[in-house]
């Protein structure tokens, strides 16, 4: 691996370890606000993710790109309320960011 990538892979690590921490915060709340959809949270959370799928993408980490897509899925449902943050529903995302 060259210098240039080892930086561009340190760079998505850092940035990824920042959303992750936000991630488990809004993942708790959204549970907690169980059918009442604050999109607000959801959005943010559904940012984070996203932006880590980009990162995922972009040095190469297929498998992780496919399961934050998946976990994206899961809060587009949850967006538009076709899915109810149960806790396990919550579980599974939190699962998926660790």
């Amino acid at each position: 691996m060259s210098f240039e990538d080892q930086e561009t892979l340190q760079a998505f690590i850092e940035e990824s370890v920042e959303h992750l921490a936000d991630i488990e915060t809004d993942l708790l709340a959204i549970e907690k606000d169980g059918q009442v959809i604050n999109e607000e949270r959801v959005n943010k959370a559904f940012r984070a993710i996203h932006s880590i799928k980009g990162g995922a993408g972009f040095v190469g980490l297929d498998t992780l790109q496919r399961l934050a897509h998946d976990a994206e899925n899961v809060l587009g449902l949850v967006r538009s309320r076709k899915l109810v943050p149960s806790p396990e529903v919550v579980n599974a995302l939190l699962l998926a960011s660790d």
